[in-house]
């Protein structure tokens, strides 16, 4: 067993191994060491465009072609059928805010779909965690790197710069590892920042929300609902069920995903700071049904499946760190903070992570190395106070369903335009969505106190918000 390693990686979620693969064939020594092993029950599970074709960069950059068919739905189907994934098209969303609940119109006032695939060969994804970090942690094996399952981290140690000691421990036994830089792909657990005393900024973020979330077997198609309710779906972009799917009301929304085998990842998502309460995951779970009697006509029947045999209640979802990198040491961006479920960002954000630090690793020396570090952690603290203004602001638009769509479509404004200036390789590789452009910062932030300001006033006629969401058409 090595001993010296030039990086360690402590996580092996998909994040943390794809970048010790990438380091370990670029021909670096690598070591992974996780506290738990695969496969385990995960959420994070919706991809998007974005993070297909980062995904994409990533296997041309450093030719990761066991990684190839897991960036479209077709090619995952037809070279790993084993790895069970979800066909995603788009982004659906269903309005039950309303005091008389969803309403079925002609110009589908209560629906929005926005779709980002012509078919299911060229989708995007769901991820069913398990399997796919599994799958991962795998291929870093393969290519050589040492992975340290069910081993605890009992202390670290910075002997002085570019060299740690690690005292590990696995099924009781000590094990020493040395190393010359550390990745922290840990989570929320935020192992390296814990040991550095990186303070939490957790407060100084706008979008405040916590969530009740498992897995389900036997949840009916969503398109049986729609159907019994009368909503005409001819002429939806793709079929619902191919989509991750948000219904929403004024207190939260409910994210419903389907994989293959017709599993169903579900949560919900309160919006506000979580309540002291002293009821159990499965009462809350309950009194979600009973106060949203829809999701009970929409979930009939559904049972929570074997694995992982219960719900998840968490604490506040917002975390961040007021640092995400040193001279030799680096977090994940889902490591350094989160902000939120809605729209999906967090496997694009940690595909963008994972391709920036190792240019940096592999490209850089010296102390051009360490001043690119800092930058890293500037731009990734950054990213997280843009999806903070571009999340919060949803938040608010869920008095009323227009004002939702509205100020979500800076959102997708950001996504494509991102994807597009990508593609061309205009800042490739400095910008995630457009959370470096002035201009857009401007218009978001903007946005954001005018909306603010039109919620805080009370006048809420459809005068006002027709003028509001005209205003965010001309400013996109």
């Amino acid at each position: 067993m090595n001993r010296f390693f030039d990086v360690v990686v402590i996580g092996s979620g998909f994040g943390g191994s794809l970048i010790a693969t990438i380091l370990q064939s670029a021909g670096m020594s690598v070591g992974l060491i996780d506290k738990s092993s695969h496969p385990r029950f995960a959420i994070g599970e919706s991809s998007t465009p974005a993070a297909d074709f980062l995904l994409e960069e990533l296997v041309n950059s450093y030719g990761l072609e066991e990684l190839r068919p897991l960036i479209r739905f077709g090619s995952w189907q037809q070279k790993h059928p084993n790895i069970l994934c979800g066909c995603k098209r788009g982004f659906s969303y269903f309005w039950h805010g309303d005091e008389n609940g969803f309403q079925t119109t002609s110009a589908h006032d209560h629906e929005l779909l926005v779709a980002a695939n012509s078919s299911r060969d060229q989708a995007d994804t769901q991820w069913y965690r398990p399997d796919v970090d599994q799958f991962l942690a795998n291929v870093a094996k393969q290519r050589g790197v040492q992975l340290l399952e069910n081993t605890a981290v009992r202390s670290l140690e910075r002997l002085q710069p570019h060299c740690w000691f690690l005292s590990l421990e696995q099924n009781g036994q000590p094990i020493a590892w040395e190393t010359k830089f550390l990745i922290d792909a840990s989570g929320s657990a935020g192992v390296v920042l814990d040991h550095l005393q990186i303070p939490e900024i957790s407060d100084t973020l706008a979008t405040t929300s916590h969530a009740l979330y498992s897995h389900w077997d036997q949840v009916p198609p969503l398109s049986n609902w729609l159907s019994h309710t009368g909503a005409s779906t001819v002429d939806y972009p793709y079929p619902v069920e191919d989509s991750v799917i948000h219904h929403l009301f004024q207190d939260g929304w409910m994210w419903q995903i389907r994989f293959e085998n017709n599993l169903h990842s579900l949560g919900f998502v309160f919006e506000g700071f979580p309540k002291r309460s002293q009821s159990t995951a499965d009462q809350l779970w309950s009194e979600i049904l009973q106060s949203h009697p829809v999701l009970s006509e929409i979930l009939h029947g559904a049972q929570l499946s074997a694995l992982p045999g219960q719900l998840f209640q968490s604490r506040r979802l917002q975390r961040l760190r007021s640092q995400a990198a040193g001279e030799d040491w680096s977090a994940l961006p889902f490591t350094a903070g989160f902000i939120d479920p809605l729209h999906s960002t967090g496997i694009a954000q940690t595909m963008f992570g994972v391709h920036q630090l190792a240019n940096i690793l592999l490209e850089n020396s010296g102390d051009h190395k360490s001043s690119v570090l800092q930058q890293y952690s500037e731009q990734t603290l950054e990213q997280f106070r843009f999806l903070d203004d571009l999340i919060s602001g949803c938040y608010l638009g869920l008095s009323d369903f227009r004002l939702f769509t509205a100020f979500s479509m800076l959102y997708f404004a950001a996504a494509t335009s991102f994807e597009q200036r990508w593609k061309a390789d205009e800042n490739a590789g400095t910008d995630f969505l457009l959370s470096s452009d002035d201009d857009f910062r401007s218009v978001l932030r903007q946005s954001k106190e005018d909306l603010n300001s039109l919620i805080s006033s009370n006048n809420l006629s459809d005068r006002t918000i027709n003028q509001f969401c005209q205003e965010i058409k001309r400013r996109i």
